[in-house]
């Protein structure tokens, strides 16, 4: 049986993620296993969001590329997080629609790199209650862990989203 925390907790852990990594690091471990072992870094930066997912065992297929499924996955987890961030933590939210296009395979790490009209979802924020958001996400080879090479791959991404409480 899951254990619902108070609101006002909830939404403190929220923005605590978001400050600091070491606090996203161990609620991940707690609540998403998967995102602390695949070891998705987070940049919530609004200026400059991106999710990097290094190339790991944890990550890879047995070709010796980035697994399919672990860019697919992160693709909802980085969009994700961009709604997040950008509700700073006082929303919830589901994937309610995911389509996404491979180009290339990868054997590098990949970034995500996440467009959405912030004008729309503010007003949708300022009228309160549930509403839905569309987000576009790229998925780049990364020579760096903040520069992107070749783009591999995009998506459309649908989320449900909810203020914490209601």
């Amino acid at each position: 049986m899951p254990l619902a925390l108070p609101p006002a907790w909830e939404i403190r852990l929220n923005k605590l993620t978001m400050k600091s990594a070491f606090a996203h690091q161990l609620l991940a471990l707690i609540f998403m296993p998967f995102l602390a072992r695949s070891r998705l870094k987070v940049n919530y930066d609004p200026a400059d969001f991106y999710a990097y997912l290094p190339r790991n065992r944890f990550n890879t297929n047995w070709y010796g590329s980035q697994s399919g499924a672990a860019i697919l996955a992160h693709s909802e987890l980085a969009a994700g997080a961009c709604v997040f961030m950008l509700t700073q933590g006082e929303y919830r939210m589901v994937c309610t629609h995911l389509e996404y296009n491979f180009l290339l395979p990868s054997t590098d790490p990949v970034i995500y790199k996440v467009e959405l009209d912030q004008v729309e979802l503010e007003k949708k924020r300022a009228a309160g209650g549930k509403f839905m958001v569309d987000l576009t996400i790229k998925v780049y080879r990364a020579t760096s862990k903040t520069t992107t090479g070749k783009r591999i791959g995009s998506g459309k991404i649908g989320f449900k989203v909810w203020p914490v409480g209601e």
